[in-house]
């Protein structure tokens, strides 16, 4: 499935990182986090996340350039063995999917919304599902070309945006600061870190890498773009719908953009602009997990491309089409983050462990 001749520079390396980990919590990160903790503390929240990722970021490289591995599903079974390993890398891939069927539903629903209320999400879904996969067939090379330029498109549009947004922000809803105490910030320390899903693909790409004396650079600068936007975006929408009518809406980053009017320039609903972002977001996000979701299936089974993405497609459109609605969707985010914090919180130290040991003791 994977041509290892095609590599990927750092600065591809940082896009694909940033592009993986934004997807749809940018639209409803507000949302989630005014439910949970009810005061308008979860920037507090964000930067404690920020800190701890770094942190996360760091001790995975040092374990990496201490126990250098070709491919995160072969150091599973180097570490646990040929079946335990299979078994993981299996649970790995229903990971990737899981998260990938997610971002094709939040696509779909957010077409069928504001642009094709009359057609069936089927048709979006299956749509966006080929469109995702003919971007997967070319490979990790092509996916890098591309990711940068999506990047930076997004970036300017964002940057704009946020400008524009400063008209309806008023300071006083995010006051006051801490008024309920500690309690909600932690509160809202769970539902955050479902929006950093992606930060795992740092121990998926140094298999394409040429060097790895860059890994925390690239890595780390990725999560920091998907960061602060997360930042700004949250205390944005918060200062201008307040907590409370944040906590209601469906899509509140939306919101925000259709809540006032701008005139005298070449668009005048800034929201129609964003929501091509959104869209172009969704989608390489979707792209970068399909893509390591196949090539866990090709190493796990050995089959054919073709069969592994015609495979892939029936598993990702049924997984996509399965919720009722998209707020079915949202709760089964839940064990997506279960099996975030085992396969890529717990996981990694634990092969570290046993590697590391396992080479020392051949060695000697």
């Amino acid at each position: 499935m994977v041509n290892h001749k095609e590599s990927v520079t750092s600065y591809q390396a940082f896009a694909i990182i940033s592009n993986a980990i934004l997807g749809a919590s940018m639209l409803i990160l507000p949302r989630t986090m005014a439910q949970v903790s009810g005061t308008p503390d979860g920037w507090i929240t964000l930067l404690l996340m920020t800190a701890i990722y770094i942190m996360f970021i760091y001790v995975n490289v040092l374990m990496m350039k201490r126990t250098p591995f070709s491919s995160y599903f072969d150091y599973t079974k180097e570490g646990l063995g040929k079946w335990i390993g299979s078994v993981i890398n299996v649970i790995i891939i229903i990971y990737f999917l899981g998260v990938a069927s997610y971002q094709v539903r939040a696509m779909s629903e957010l077409v069928k919304f504001f642009l094709l209320q009359n057609t069936p999400i089927a048709m979006t879904t299956l749509s966006f599902i080929l469109v995702g996969l003919y971007l997967v067939t070319g490979g990790i090379g092509d996916i890098a070309r591309l990711f940068p330029f999506f990047l930076i498109v997004t970036l300017i549009i964002l940057f704009i945006a946020f400008g524009i947004s400063l008209q309806a922000f008023e300071l006083d809803h995010l006051r006051p600061v801490l008024g309920d105490g500690f309690t909600p910030v932690m509160k809202s320390f769970n539902t955050s870190s479902i929006s950093f899903v992606g930060i795992e693909m740092l121990l998926f790409l140094p298999a394409f890498m040429n060097s790895q004396k860059h890994t925390f650079a690239y890595s780390t600068f990725g999560f920091l773009i998907s960061s602060v936007i997360y930042i700004f975006t949250y205390v944005l929408v918060i200062g201008a719908l307040t907590v409370k009518e944040t906590a209601t809406l469906t899509w509140p980053t939306i919101a925000l953009f259709q809540s006032f009017d701008i005139h005298g320039i070449f668009i005048e609903r800034i929201e129609s602009l964003l929501l091509i972002v959104w869209l172009v977001q969704l989608y390489t996000s979707f792209v970068i997990y399909t893509f390591f979701a196949a090539m866990g299936v090709s190493k796990l089974t050995k089959l054919p491309k073709i069969m592994v993405l015609a495979l892939l497609t029936i598993i990702l459109y049924f997984a996509a089409i399965l919720p009722k609605d998209v707020n079915i969707a949202r709760d089964y985010l839940v064990y997506i983050n279960y099996l975030f914090y085992l396969l890529f919180g717990i996981l990694p130290f634990l092969l570290f462990a046993i590697v590391y040991l396992k080479r020392r003791r051949k060695a000697s």
